[in-house]
């Protein structure tokens, strides 16, 4: 079945409020973690610029709790929500197993929707699952002015993404497993309050948005402002090079609004934005981050 974002922009910046609050609204849940509550870094007004924060697969909003306060500190309004399933207090929840790509898609749609009120024009950064929401975005939303998709999970660890696509396939079908992260260290892996197992079904259905939009930048343009792929050499997790394949497609026809950009300088790893890990290296990631989203207000309109 087709995926299906149905926006509806928020026409006011008091619209985006009530539609903010109603979805803060859906962590009044004992279950879900103070930390990893939809966040709001407000303004107080409707500013030039709304960013949108998307954390990864198995995180939660806190992974931007350093850098959501910089990129407020640019004058923008920064809206960082908190995605289907994910955030619960037990690490070791099963919930994430309902995920899908819709329910993905549908969130992370109403948190542009929100973001279209509380700015004049609107940026949307993401890293690995999120980072393929943010690509869509990219491709099918002429209302963003710039999506950065930061280590993009087109395909995983060293596989070209052709065995990539069957693979998610197979997830998809095949009965769920819960899979560490890091099988030496298993509840101990770093940061502390996201899950440390991810669910097959639920990482073969945010694939799915990845297949949308490797499909859809063969054959037509991308719709947003500008296109932003950032990406580390050194992640253990992705192919880099179904990445800048993405990159490439999109180039063949707006060449002058599509960017790349390699780390080349960080440690071997995937999450390159939560302070908490274990490797990071924040002072070398956030002030190229930060460069990106100013480019926002440079997107001709």
């Amino acid at each position: 079945m087709p995926l299906n974002a149905n926006a509806h922009p928020a026409q006011s910046y008091a619209e985006a409020k009530e539609r903010v609050e109603k979805f803060k609204a859906l962590d009044r849940d004992p279950r879900i973690l103070p930390v990893a509550y939809t966040q709001l870094y407000d303004c107080g007004e409707r500013t030039p610029l709304a960013v949108v924060l998307l954390h990864g697969l198995t995180n939660h909003p806190g992974q931007y709790v350093q850098f959501a306060p910089l990129v407020h500190a640019l004058g923008a309004n920064v809206f960082v929500p908190r995605l289907p399933e994910q955030g619960e207090r037990d690490r070791m929840t099963t919930r994430l197993a309902n995920l899908t790509a819709q329910m993905l898609l549908d969130s992370a749609t109403e948190a542009v929707d929100i973001a279209c009120g509380l700015g004049e024009r609107v940026c949307v950064l993401g890293i690995s699952t999120s980072a393929l929401l943010c690509a869509y975005f990219a491709q099918h939303r002429s209302d963003v002015a710039h999506a950065i998709a930061v280590s993009p999970v087109f395909a995983l660890l060293k596989f070209p993404y052709s065995f990539r696509r069957l693979v998610g396939a197979a997830m998809r079908r095949l009965p769920n497993a819960f899979v560490w992260w890091d099988p030496h260290n298993k509840e101990n892996i770093l940061p502390p309050t996201g899950y440390p197992r991810f669910s097959t079904h639920a990482l073969g259905q945010c694939l799915l948005i990845g297949d949308d939009v490797w499909d859809a930048s063969r054959t037509s343009p991308f719709a947003a402002g500008r296109a932003t792929i950032l990406t580390n050499e050194r992640d253990p997790a992705v192919n880099n090079r179904a990445a800048d394949s993405v990159g490439l497609a999109w180039q063949r026809y707006r060449r002058e609004f599509t960017q790349a950009y390699r780390f080349t300088d960080l440690p071997e790893n995937h999450d390159i934005i939560d302070p908490k890990n274990a490797s990071p290296r924040t002072d070398l990631v956030y002030p190229v981050l930060l460069q990106f989203v100013r480019q926002t207000m440079e997107v001709p309109q």
